[in-house]
């Protein structure tokens, strides 16, 4: 009985822990534009503006500015790029992290993601193949942003 119930353990375990690692869906750029505004959301594209900072890394930035939070969404020339990129905005949000904080990060597949929680912000970055979705806002609106991240898939 006691093998019965290690083995019913092991294996749900194991769907989980492959449920979660599974590739997530890159989006382009006319498909976040189009999910965003089907909610209502103004997506506006400064590609131009960022390509003075990112010089040729980056094609396509695009911003969602609401009342209660941001979004930047980025599509770079290589998933190399975006991967420096993500690991520049994860160690900026740490920088910035204060005494009490809380934050997790995972990776697998196609994707990395981190969150973090601190002195009242919430900060998150998920990178998906050649893309970046990021966002910070006050802690308040966490469940906001979040809800915006499982919309797209990010």
């Amino acid at each position: 009985m006691k093998r019965i119930i290690a083995l019913v353990t092991l294996i749900i375990v194991t769907v989980i822990a492959l449920t979660g690692c599974s590739p997530l869906e890159v989006l382009s750029a006319d498909e976040f534009t189009s999910r965003m505004e089907a909610q209502g959301y103004i997506v506006e594209d400064i590609s131009e503006i960022a390509s003075a900072v990112f010089d040729d890394a980056v094609g396509t930035v695009l911003i969602v500015q609401t009342e209660t939070f941001g979004l930047e969404f980025l599509v770079f020339e290589t998933e190399a790029n975006a991967r420096v990129a993500f690991n520049n905005v994860q160690r900026a949000f740490e920088d910035g992290r204060g005494l009490a904080s809380s934050h997790s990060s995972s990776s697998a597949a196609n994707f990395s993601r981190f969150r973090q929680t601190t002195e009242g912000r919430f900060e998150i970055v998920t990178r998906v193949e050649n893309t970046l979705l990021i966002s910070q806002t006050s802690s308040d609106n966490r469940n906001d942003v979040e809800a915006v991240f499982d919309l797209l898939g990010y």
